[in-house]
């Protein structure tokens, strides 16, 4: 092993010829701060969680540089390795959610400073698994219904506009009768979306879980039955963390949550973690208390950048 750190990316986060920029970029800040480090690029959809896996064993401290699919690949490739490596992001492409959740800005020369800065400590992360059997770590958010919809089609689609996506989507959309079944709570009734969050946005910083901790060892749970062109209204909303409190979103905390259809014979709603599409309802939930070590920033970088933006923190509600 003749490097301490294993950074894989994505040669097309943001579209290639950004990410051949970004990287190029990253390099060298890796360089200037003379850190020893082995690239890796990925080739293929779940590449990374192969590589990940692989490298973590090996003894690397395993780095995700590309946007929010290969930082969750990475993330889920180095837990399940059961090595105890750590790991840490270079947030590359779009989304960028996922290292937010650990206060890391869409900034590739501070993440690279983060990295030399060596600052470690835990975080929860969630665990999802479909009752057909597909598992997957997360540290952002798990969703089902529109939003994952708004996901699958991102995936499939080179266009990453994704107000343009939701449009789209919502044209299309009917809502069902879902099932949530929480360690004290349970709730049966229409609903377009229901968010289940470890970190509190998805979308590129759409906050739907505003309140939601990846310290207190619970889920923030934001039930969302709003009328669809409604809807499109409280996007904006969410980009500036004034969603909640709203009549229509239901908001519980939980340490496991199942979601299902109510009813049989419903088409099911679709799943997501991380962006990452799962299958179909029906999913369990689990949330992990200090369940990984990262390497992230002293003070949550996120936070205090967007209160310079909004003038408050997005996880206070009552402004």
């Amino acid at each position: 092993m003749e490097a301490d750190y294993a950074v894989i990316y994505n040669p097309v986060a943001g579209g290639s010829k950004q990410a051949a920029t970004d990287i190029e970029y990253a390099k060298k800040c890796l360089d200037d701060l003379k850190l020893s480090y082995k690239l890796f690029e990925t080739e293929f959809a779940g590449h990374a969680i192969v590589l990940a896996n692989q490298l973590a064993k090996e003894g690397y401290k395993v780095i995700g540089a590309g946007g929010d699919g290969t930082c969750n690949e990475v993330l889920h490739g180095v837990i399940s390795s059961e090595s105890g490596a750590l790991c840490g992001f270079i947030p590359m492409g779009s989304g960028n959610d996922i290292p937010a959740v650990i206060g890391i800005t869409p900034d590739i020369k501070r993440a690279c400073e983060i990295i030399a800065e060596g600052y470690i400590s835990k975080s929860d992360i969630g665990f999802a698994k479909t009752d057909e059997g597909i598992e997957r770590y997360f540290l952002g958010v798990g969703s089902q219904g529109f939003d994952a919809e708004v996901a699958r089609r991102a995936n499939e689609n080179q266009d990453k506009n994704y107000n343009a996506l939701v449009i789209k989507a919502l044209f299309k959309w009917k809502s069902r009768v879902i099932k949530v079944v929480m360690d004290t709570d349970t709730f049966e009734g229409m609903a377009n979306l229901t968010a289940v969050g470890n970190g509190g946005a998805y979308g590129g910083g759409m906050y739907v879980c505003q309140k939601a901790s990846v310290e207190d060892g619970l889920f923030d749970i934001s039930i969302v039955d709003i009328g669809k062109f409604k809807l499109l209204f409280q996007f904006k909303r969410m980009y500036s963390a004034s969603l909640l409190p709203h009549p229509d979103v239901f908001e519980y905390q939980s340490k496991k949550v199942r979601i299902e259809m109510a009813h049989s014979g419903d088409e099911p709603y679709l799943c997501q973690v991380d962006g990452e599409i799962l299958g179909n309802l029906p999913v369990t939930y689990e949330t992990i208390k200090d369940g990984y070590e990262f390497i992230r920033p002293k003070t949550n970088e996120v936070a205090e950048a967007f209160k310079e933006k909004y003038g408050h923190y997005y996880y206070e509600c009552d402004h």
